[in-house]
Parts: structure tokens; sequence; C-alpha cells
């Protein structure tokens, strides 16, 4: 089987143990199906092909297509029976750099139930009395301003488990929603080929499925941020705390 040809950059594997992987998917990619994540790690790890599902491999969760950054895999079924459980509940935390519009003036915490308005909803809302949503749960994100600027701010978004969606939705309640995120209500947009909004899934605190131990993994954003944010007049995005290099762990 050969690696799913792809116009964008491709994905790295940035750690490994003995039953995890931590994996940098780049924006443009979905994680399963045909030309996916998950199809370029069965390519370059067929070893992995029996893990879990056929439909979806050995991947422990999802990012939107759009979302780049760092995700995790396992290598049997019990390890991902373990990092899945664990991913969709509250033993988990996950950090992201966001581009929002508007100038983001201090932390801020959103915690508003979030659920979809039809069984195959585009989108999430803010759960609010008088209005129907399908599959509603607690959510919460705390959002912290990086670097403030007049027309966009670049902020650190964290949550716990999350749910589909959650980030966007939230800062599209506040009056904030990622720039470029149309389908939350944004009238801005990247130059022509970049991509619709940015979101990088930067750091992920869990427990080892394995030793216990507690685990941190991170990413750093993508160079095409670099100029990107120059376009907004905001500076380069910060290496993620305490990072060892671009390929490692953090402890």
């Amino acid at each position: 089987m050969n690696a799913p040809a792809r116009p964008a950059a491709a994905p790295r594997i940035l750690y490994e143990d003995e039953l995890l992987l931590g994996l940098e998917k780049p924006t443009g990619w979905n994680v399963f199906g045909q030309a996916s994540l998950a199809a370029w790690l069965l390519a370059v790890r067929p070893d992995l092909a029996g893990v879990g599902p056929a439909e979806a491999p050995a991947i422990a969760h999802r990012l939107d297509r759009e979302t780049s950054g760092l995700m995790l895999a396992a290598k049997d079924r019990e390890g991902l029976r373990a990092l899945r459980a664990q991913l969709s509940g509250q033993g988990c935390r996950k950090g992201y750099l966001a581009v929002l519009e508007g100038r983001l003036e201090g932390t801020q915490v959103i915690e508003t139930p979030l659920g979809g308005r039809y069984r195959r909803s585009a989108r999430v809302s803010v759960a609010a009395p008088g209005r129907r949503l399908r599959g509603v749960r607690p959510a919460r994100t705390e959002l912290e301003p990086l670097c403030p600027g007049e027309e966009a701010s670049l902020c650190l978004a964290r949550i716990g488990a999350g749910m589909r969606h959650q980030i966007r939705a939230h800062l599209a309640h506040l009056g904030h929603p990622l720039w470029g995120d149309r389908l939350y209500g944004s009238r801005r947009a990247w130059p022509a080929g970049a991509p619709g909004f940015l979101l990088h899934a930067w750091t992920l605190e869990l427990t080892h499925p394995g030793s216990g131990a507690p685990l941190r993994l991170a990413c750093p954003a993508p160079e095409s941020w670099r100029e990107l944010l120059a376009t907004l007049s905001l500076p380069s995005p910060p290496a993620p705390p305490g990072a060892l290099d671009s390929a490692r762990g953090l402890g």
C-alpha cells in the first residue's frame, strides 16, 4: 500500500514509545477515510492495520479537517480503548493555538452547554432557553490571550475532553470567531491558498495508559503560520512551553 499523495505538508511521527505514537496532522487532512491521516499511518506503519475497527484504525481521537496539530495513536487494541476512553472523558487536558477576530482582553472562561440543531447538523450551537438542540453536553473553554491585536488576537484555548467544534462555537458565542471561520460567522478571510481558519492542537496532557505516569506532549505550530500572522501584524507563534524540540515530548 502506497502513502496517499497530498498537495500539502505531510504528517510526521513526533513521539513514540512501547504503547503509543504522537502524530502531527497537517491542515487539510481528514483523520479517517481515503487519503487521510489514518491511511498515511497504515502506509508507513502497516503493523498497526489490525488496531481498532477498519473504518477508524489506530488513531484515538479526531480533529476537524482544517485543524492542524497533535494527535495520538495506539499500537494495540487495549491501548486504543484506554486512550479513547481517557480522551473522551475528564482525564486529559488539551491546549490549542487559535487566531480569532478582534482584541481579546484578559483570560476568559466560557462554560455553556453545546448541541446540534439537527441530527447531521454541520455546526453546533450554545444551549439557550427555547432553543431545541440534540445531544446537548456541558462544555468549558478557557481562553488566554497570547498576542492581542486590534484586528485579531493569537490565543491559547484550553479544554478537557471537548466536543465537536467546541472551541469554534464558544469563540463565536463570545463574539470573537476564528478568523476566516465562515461556518461560525467570520466575515474575514486569509489570503488565497491559506487554510479557512487557524486552529492548532498544541499541547496534550494525560496519563500514560501503560505506566500510569503523567504524559505531556507538544506540537509546534506550522511554519506557514509565521507569514499569515504577519499579515495581521501579529508575532510568530510561540514554542510550546518547555518543549525540548519539535519532535519530542515534554516529559
